[in-house]
């Protein structure tokens, strides 16, 4: 009964994964379960079922059934691997508001892991970002695939120096009670 459970699980995973392989065609998914979540980890990390025997490596991405950007993988053994999500003060991905092109770093901060939050930072002073705007990602850096959805903006909000300013985002998935992922192992 356990395996008719997981396996209907994943089905419906992998008639999500339909979509975004439509919207993603040139990447490569690894479909993988949620086994373990550190409870002192207060940015939600969590342990997947599949590891570097299933093609999973350190830095691949990972993602949500809908598609959206959820952390990056940080540790990989045979059989599973831990996630570092993207509400950790040491993610950085490059980032821009789909709507007026601003870029920065998609970050975790400590003031908004709480409510599931993260930001993206290093936005011009006077960006034109407002509320209910989309945050991809740009592929800069190699590690993440572009145009994957990370989530919406809250606020803007100028930082403390004066010179920039953050968005704060609410992701498309919430990194803290997802159980099932994609792990994208090519791209």
């Amino acid at each position: 009964m356990v395996d008719y459970d997981k396996l209907k699980a994943e089905n419906e995973a992998y008639k999500a994964l339909a979509n975004i392989q439509e919207q993603h065609p040139e990447m490569s998914y690894t479909s993988s379960f949620v086994i373990g979540r550190d409870p002192l980890d207060s940015f939600w990390g969590f342990t997947l079922d599949r590891g570097t025997l299933d093609g999973v490596a350190v830095n691949d991405a990972v993602i949500s059934d809908e598609g959206y950007l959820l952390g990056v993988v940080r540790e990989a053994d045979l059989t599973s691997c831990k996630v570092m999500t993207v509400l950790h003060p040491s993610f950085n991905a490059a980032g821009v508001v789909s709507r007026t092109r601003d870029n920065g770093i998609i970050t975790g901060s400590a003031d908004y892991a709480a409510d599931g939050q993260c930001v993206l930072t290093n936005l011009d002073r006077a960006t034109e970002a407002r509320k209910g705007d989309q945050v991809i990602t740009t592929g800069l850096g190699g590690v993440f695939p572009e145009n994957l959805l990370v989530g919406t903006v809250q606020e803007v909000v100028p930082e403390q120096s004066g010179k920039s300013s953050s968005a704060v985002i609410l992701p498309g998935a919430d990194p803290r009670t997802v159980k099932h992922v994609f792990i994208v192992t090519e791209y």
